[in-house]
């Protein structure tokens, strides 16, 4: 059941570790926000988390989906076989193509299909595009890779991927946009994501809390690209250092990284962060980080400095970021906001 948000985000009496923001109220012509309920699940072997969502495509039963900051465009698999009968989905003939991984690992390519989606509580009011990827291939930088049965769920960790990011190109010819981006009014041009270990919501439509730090996206350089990336500084155990780098909020990714900085002022053993390390993340000239996390000695929280040739530094702050913060998404002003 989708319940309302008026003017703060203490509507989530299920996460009592998050606590209350105060948010700017809204106004008169405003539509009260949505929230829809976002799961989280663990691998049992790795330790990472990774967020789902559950969506009815058409006329079909509810489907799980990756809920992915990181990439935009909801991007279907196989095995939701939407080609047969009866689905509510309408396909066309433009092709589409994703490919997965940093460095690339797997490209899927597929067609543009037309659906309603719908929510727990909510549908869009219109048909949204999808990519519906039915086939695979080995990019350059992974000749070799293993081509997995795209309709096995099992196989495939799901049915597919939601990108709710403002970044990449999510326009143009064989591309499809963010699904939250194609809504009317102020759910499609605002919106939070409230995560902890045991789950957490989706609030389309939401309100900005006022003691949030802003992360302001650079306009895009690629055709169909609005936004790019926004920047970073980082904070070594609540300390400023002189490096900065571009930063990718990214629920998608288990594991934080960091790609191509100077090392010298962040403490590393055999290429991985100092287990202990508190490695925190503002907008440039803050004096605090707005969000950190710890290095560890696992996989799941192992922290890796590598560096890539003729790429820009760059941070992926993974959903570890996420976890007791209010993160929200403005498309309007080109603002990741990060708040307690």
């Amino acid at each position: 059941m989708i319940r309302l948000l008026l003017t703060t985000v203490c509507g989530l009496l299920a996460f009592p570790a998050i606590g209350c923001a105060q948010a700017s109220p809204l106004s008169g012509d405003d539509p009260p926000p949505l929230q829809i309920p976002l799961t989280m699940s663990r691998d049992p072997q790795l330790g990472t988390y990774a967020a789902k969502i559950a969506i009815m495509l058409g006329n079909g039963k509810p489907l799980s989906f990756g809920f992915d900051t990181g990439s935009s465009g909801l991007h279907v698999f196989a095995d939701a076989d939407l080609d047969t009968p009866n689905t509510g989905v309408q396909c066309s003939h433009t092709p589409t193509s994703v490919t997965y991984g940093n460095p690339a690992r797997i490209t899927l390519s597929g067609v543009v299909c037309y659906a309603q989606l719908h929510f727990e509580g909510f549908s869009t009011p219109a048909r949204v595009p999808i990519a519906y990827l039915t086939s695979a291939s080995c990019p350059p930088t992974n000749p070799g890779c293993r081509i997995p049965n795209l309709h096995s769920p099992k196989a495939m960790h799901g049915y597919g991927v939601f990108g709710a990011g403002l970044t990449g190109i999510m326009y143009g010819a064989g591309n499809v946009p963010n699904p939250i981006l194609t809504l009317p009014g102020r759910h499609g041009s605002a919106y939070s994501v409230v995560l902890t270990r045991d789950g957490g919501e989706l609030v389309l439509g939401s309100e900005e809390p006022q003691n949030s730090a802003e992360f302001h996206l650079t306009p895009g350089t690629l055709p169909g690209e609005k936004y790019s990336l926004p920047r970073t500084c980082i904070f070594v155990d609540g300390r400023p250092i002189d490096v900065c780098t571009l930063i990718s909020f990214d629920t998608g990714n288990g594991v934080p990284w960091i790609h191509s900085v100077d090392t010298d002022s962040i403490p590393l053993r055999n290429g991985f962060i100092t287990p202990g390390t508190q490695l925190g993340f503002g907008p440039p000239g803050d004096l605090r980080a707005a969000t950190s996390v710890i290095a560890g000695t696992s996989f799941a929280d192992e922290i890796k400095v590598v560096s890539i040739h003729g790429r820009p530094p760059l941070t992926n702050v993974s959903i570890q970021a996420f976890f007791g913060h209010i993160v929200t998404y403005d498309n309007t002003r080109g603002i990741i906001a990060v708040a307690p």
